[in-house]
């Protein structure tokens, strides 16, 4: 919950109604272009706007159903404009095949299709646009303070703090913590769960978290039961809160309920679509970048003996060993000289990183610091052992040490560029880039890809955090 019960209620009045009107002014306006503006050619007999209030008037509450059915007059900041203008569509071509269904049904007079296309296409542009607006004023009132859900958090341990410090970070939320009831002293404290009542009458709460591990059944239906009474939000935390990540849904066994946890798996097509944007990418690429192989090959070879690839034995999709492919950076003996080092290692995690690395020779501090030493990886594409986005793959030593959260990381085809390369590189945490890696997989689709395709060049121009 992230606006209070009365704002949330007046924003969506607000959007009902700014639909509402924005709908049968969308319809009005297809009217005047059609017959009145000039600008489209008569044709047929000219047709009175009488003749349209009616059909106006059922447009309008065809198209609100079609509305509240794709829920839209819901006020939700966690959508993207990409799934708001896919609600949009689809609402407004329910709309529009049940509006052209009822003209055929009503034969007494004929009603221009043109208004009824230009209509709908206007409907669909101004209240896109109106709800973007509501979103992007709704967000900048929440920054100020302004009209955010009051909570409180319940809970004495980690997962308490845990919840805290999550609500405090999120710039739309952090300004809604009243305190914290528990039991042994908090800077957040402003009672023990026993004045939950008081607590939730004198501050106004909108909502109550629960992140307590050890309480019992009886204790969360008391909470519950007070929270319904005053009209609160109930939300509870679950101890295993690490799982809760891709779909998530309620099952029933009989009589009881059950949490089922399913994979966000591609569909056929979608895997399909991805791998061919691999293949037509990385066939592109190889045409493109043929001729820079060329000089890269001269440079690696005039300054240190060995050979110009540098292959390494990777752990691809669920666990499979793949040979991944590089221009050389460092000199022969990196291998047996990084013993020596690991001491010295600078990332966190099951992941060795160093900034200044005397295993890297000068041609190959150039080629990592534009990571132009990864191109020979089109290679791997090509092959399908690696996709153009993905996970990096990491070494077997490295996959050794992972905690049973991180093994998530190796479900799908590891990437030449991912999520973590685009958001800070190796000046990340490594559980950062793992979380980051594993939101990816659990929120695949290929607009991501493409966008974080997008950001790569720049990501590797500046040269941030590549070392």
């Amino acid at each position: 919950m992230i606006l209070s019960r009365k704002t949330d209620r007046t924003a969506r009045n607000i959007l009902f109604l700014g639909d509402l009107i924005l709908i049968a002014g969308s319809f009005a306006l297809a009217w005047w272009i059609r017959f009145e503006s000039g600008l489209m050619p008569l044709t047929k007999d000219y047709q009175a706007f009488q003749l349209y209030r009616l059909p106006i008037l059922v447009a309008v509450g065809i198209w609100i159903i079609a509305y509240a059915w794709q829920k839209l007059f819901r006020i939700e900041f966690s959508r993207k404009i990409g799934q708001e203008i896919a609600k949009l569509l689809k609402a407004n071509l329910a709309s529009l095949i049940v509006a052209m269904a009822l003209t055929f049904l009503y034969r007494t007079i004929t009603f221009s299709r043109i208004t009824l296309a230009i209509g709908v296409i206007i409907a669909f542009a101004t209240t896109a646009v109106y709800h973007r607006l509501l979103l992007a004023f709704l967000t900048n009132m929440l920054k100020k303070g302004k009209g955010v859900a009051r909570k409180i958090v319940i809970g004495d341990g980690e997962l308490a703090e845990s919840t805290i410090a999550e609500l405090l970070a999120d710039p739309l939320t952090n300004r809604g913590l009243v305190g914290r009831l528990c039991i042994e002293d908090s800077p957040q404290r402003i009672g023990a769960p026993s004045e939950l009542k008081r607590i939730l009458i004198e501050y106004e709460i909108d909502e109550v978290i629960l992140a307590e591990t050890d309480v019992s059944e009886s204790a969360i239906r008391r909470i519950i039961y007070e929270c319904r009474k005053e009209r609160a939000l109930f939300e509870l935390v679950p101890r295993f809160n690490g799982l809760l990540r891709g779909v998530i849904e309620i099952d029933r066994i009989g009589d009881l309920g059950t949490i089922a946890f399913r994979d966000v798996a591609m569909a056929s097509w979608q895997r399909y679509v991805k791998r061919g944007i691999d293949i037509l990418g990385s066939g592109l690429g190889l045409l493109i970048i043929s001729p820079l192989f060329a000089g890269i090959a001269i440079a690696i070879k005039l300054e240190s003996k060995g050979p110009i690839f540098f292959t390494q034995e990777r752990i691809g999709k669920n666990g499979r060993k793949f040979r991944m492919i590089k221009f050389r950076s460092m000199f022969v003996d990196a291998e047996e000289r990084l013993q020596s080092l690991l001491d010295k290692n600078e990332a966190e995690g099951a992941m060795f990183k160093m900034k200044d690395d005397p295993r890297v020779t000068k041609v190959g501090k150039m080629l990592r610091r534009y990571s132009i030493d990864e191109l020979p990886q089109i290679i791997n594409v090509v092959t399908g052992q690696m996709s153009l986005v993905g996970p990096r793959p990491p070494l077997e030593r490295e996959l050794a040490e992972y905690e049973s959260w991180q093994l998530k990381r190796v479900d799908t085809i590891p990437g030449m560029t991912g999520l973590w390369q685009v958001s800070g590189r190796s000046d990340l945490p490594f559980t950062e880039m793992v979380r980051l890696d594993i939101f990816y997989i659990e929120h695949w689709s290929l607009w991501l890809d493409i966008k974080i395709l997008l950001k790569t060049p720049r990501a590797v121009l500046t040269g941030k955090g590549a070392y």
